[in-house]
């Protein structure tokens, strides 16, 4: 019946229809409240946190035991820098960059933990401790290339000293933060876990005095010096040669597979190919010019199908064979094969009376080559019956720049017909260590 506006009254059904839904609502209003009453409780109840602050601990123990396998490189350094036993330019150079990764990897691993620290204070220290002891050698990379950096004139070894009492401060910094890491945890099981810091030993060796006489003794040292070196990138044979046996080989897969009514044979073969393209470039008042050194991979896969009639549920197992790898050079007049081959492989060149030799040299040094000489010897192998008798030449190279190369065509070496030979080139510097390359070779009758 209507109301008195004049509305007909819900029916008897909806009314207890509508009592069900808001009686469900209720109750899930209270369990979600319910719900985030228990998880702040759990999050807040002492076991998780114990939990939470031993996981934290865990991980600052794993990246501190970490940080401490580079500190006996950090005295190598510190105390042999200047040993020609122990290093020379590019070993200081190699030792420096991997400290340098090391401490730079364990402060970004900290970051991207995320872990929750016990403390704020606890989490700050641990996060001064590496960052201090990645910008500890940075500095002290920075002080040693400034003392040696200079192939001529005043050293700045005012720059160079202060940049290692910087790096020595940090370094010391990282060890004071750390104990006070281990301080603020002292009672709980964390303090127990953490290892000992072992960067430091001797916080005088980083003194500005000590640091200051350091830098000169880096700058004075000899097996540190500034020294041109050369490396032989590549060595060519004119005439090329025919073939090069004794390379190693890989495996070509072939897989025969049967129908029912036809016989499918699928052979797959998976060619590498390097391409080392040596352009040179001309160079004013130069008989040669300087090659720049580039060197392109190139894959190829050719998959070969055939079909043929054939007999039914016949197959054919697997078979393989040797497929070779080779590696070609193009060269300004001349294209060949790449004649650095491995030791034990033989290059094979058709018959003549006249060999040459072409030499790609780079300085691989700090400093301007100059004065250096290539030299080439051709010497008759113990088992040659021809009477051959041992050849050589020499070529005098332009000066070099570091990081630049210089292609050389040698001299021509007189060869005799089915005569096996053993080549050795040598690259030479005044003032630096001899680059050498040898190979052997076989000219045809």
């Amino acid at each position: 019946m209507p109301d008195r506006r004049g509305r007909r009254a819900l029916p008897p059904t909806r009314r207890e229809h509508w009592r069900v839904v808001i009686g469900v609502v209720v109750v899930l209003l209270v369990c979600l409240v319910v719900g985030e009453v228990v998880d702040q409780v759990v999050k807040s109840s002492p076991g998780v946190g114990r939990r939470t602050n031993e996981t934290w601990v865990a991980a600052v123990a794993a990246l501190v035991d970490e940080s401490n396998t580079l500190s006996p490189m950090l005295r190598d350094v510190r105390t042999h820098a200047t040993d020609p036993a122990a290093f020379d330019r590019v070993t200081l150079q190699f030792a420096l960059a991997e400290l340098e990764r090391g401490a730079a990897s364990e402060a970004t691993m900290y970051r991207t933990l995320g872990l929750a620290a016990p403390s704020s204070n606890a989490g700050s220290l641990a996060s001064a401790v590496l960052n201090l002891r990645y910008e500890g050698i940075e500095s002290l990379a920075r002080g040693i290339a400034l003392a040696i950096s200079r192939p001529t004139g005043r050293p700045p070894l005012a720059r160079a000293t202060r940049s290692l009492v910087t790096a020595g401060s940090r370094l010391v910094a990282a060890d004071t933060a750390y104990r006070k890491l281990v301080t603020s945890l002292r009672g709980g099981r964390g303090a127990r876990s953490l290892p000992s810091s072992v960067w430091v030993l001797v916080p005088g060796v980083w003194s500005a005095s000590s640091a200051g006489a350091w830098a000169g003794q880096l700058r004075s040292a000899a097996n540190l010096a500034f020294a041109p070196a050369l490396s032989i990138v590549a060595v060519a044979l004119v005439p090329p040669p025919l073939n090069i046996t004794g390379l190693p080989t890989t495996t070509t897969t072939t897989t025969t597979t049967t129908t029912t009514t036809l016989v499918t044979t699928t052979t797959t073969t998976t060619t590498t190919t390097t391409t080392t393209t040596l352009p040179a470039t001309t160079t004013t008042g130069a008989p040669k010019g300087h090659a720049r050194f580039q060197a392109a991979t190139t894959t190829s896969s050719t998959t070969t199908t055939t079909t043929s009639p054939g007999t039914v549920g016949s197959s054919t197992p697997a078979t393989s064979g040797p497929a070779t790898t080779t590696t070609t050079t193009t060269l300004p007049g001349v294209t060949t094969t790449l004649q650095i081959p491995p030791a034990g492989s033989v290059s094979v060149v058709a018959a003549t009376a006249k060999l040459e030799v072409v030499v790609i040299v780079k300085n691989t040094g700090d400093t301007t080559a100059r004065g250096a000489v290539v030299t080439a010897v051709l010497s008759p192998s113990g088992t040659s019956h021809t009477g051959a008798a041992r050849v050589s030449c020499r070529h005098g190279l332009l000066a070099l720049a570091p990081g630049t190369s210089q292609y050389v065509e040698m001299p021509k070496l007189a060869v005799r017909h089915a005569t096996g030979y053993e080549l050795v080139v040598t690259a030479t510097i005044p003032g630096g260590s001899p680059a050498a390359r040898s190979l052997a070779l076989y000219v045809s009758s």
